[in-house]
């Protein structure tokens, strides 16, 4: 075990010194290690071969506008159970963490940056909703089925350029066919970590895709423009208000 390790690990015995008296309103901290960049994925099907060969590339967040976004679902659901609720918004800027997840943790604790601990004591904070990115297969959704190569991770979008679809909506585009398949994601780890013990108490993964076609969009002659860049912030806004607050509403719900 590294010495910063040792360090995060002998903060979180601290934390059970500061004695946070449990008949207090909870107060929570949440921090959000997914939005540093949008991973955009390009499937390419490899025959004969169960390897993951996706072409990936990677579009920084210099603002950070996705783990704010985040945040505020977390924020929103919270106090949604607990209007009188507190919530410290937690950022560590340039991380390894948001690259490797798993050093987050250290079996069922945590294990985070000095200055992470510092600011929960500091807080008071009974709890912490702890957001990594999380691995998954990729499942686009389609009409009775779902469809995907290889696997994606955090927030961003597949983009597969070769399959064909047939609209079945109404409307000027129904029985329209194109190739092409833009999917955005939101593939996140959250975690409800108990502050006094460092421990996880339970956890909430989200594995979150919605399609849209080429056919969708006559003037779209690929995949990458079926939304334009406003409509492709707007759309991960909007799935990761739904998703990240509905996981977070089960974690503390059932606190």
């Amino acid at each position: 075990m590294g010495s910063s390790r040792r360090e995060v690990l002998a903060g979180a015995v601290a934390l059970a010194a500061v004695g946070l008296a449990r008949a207090q309103s909870r107060r929570w901290a949440a921090l959000s290690l997914v939005g540093d960049k949008i991973e955009i994925v390009g499937a390419r099907a490899e025959i004969g071969s169960r390897n993951n060969q996706n072409r990936r590339r990677w579009a920084d967040d210099a603002e950070n506008t996705m783990d704010r976004y985040v945040l505020q679902a977390v924020e929103r659901a919270v106090r949604a159970r607990d209007r009188d609720a507190t919530v410290a918004m937690l950022a560590l800027p340039g991380s390894a963490l948001y690259n490797q997840p798993d050093r987050a943790f250290d079996g069922r604790q945590v294990a985070l940056p000095g200055k992470v601990v510092d600011a929960l004591i500091d807080g008071r904070a009974s709890h912490l909703l702890l957001l990594t990115k999380m691995r998954g297969a990729a499942r686009v959704p389609l009409y009775d089925t779902t469809t995907g190569v290889g696997s994606v991770q955090g927030i961003g979008f597949y983009v597969d350029p070769d399959l064909r679809l047939i609209m079945r909506s109404e409307g000027a585009t129904a029985g329209h066919t194109a190739d092409g398949v833009l999917a955005p994601f939101v593939y996140v780890r959250l975690s409800l970590v108990d502050v006094q013990s460092g421990e996880v108490v339970r956890e909430e993964l989200v594995r979150e895709m919605r399609s849209y076609a080429t056919a969708s969009n006559p003037k779209a002659s690929n995949p990458w423009d079926v939304l334009s860049a406003e409509e492709k912030v707007d759309v991960l806004r909007k799935m990761i208000d739904q998703s990240v607050g509905e996981a977070t509403a089960k974690l503390v719900g059932a606190n």
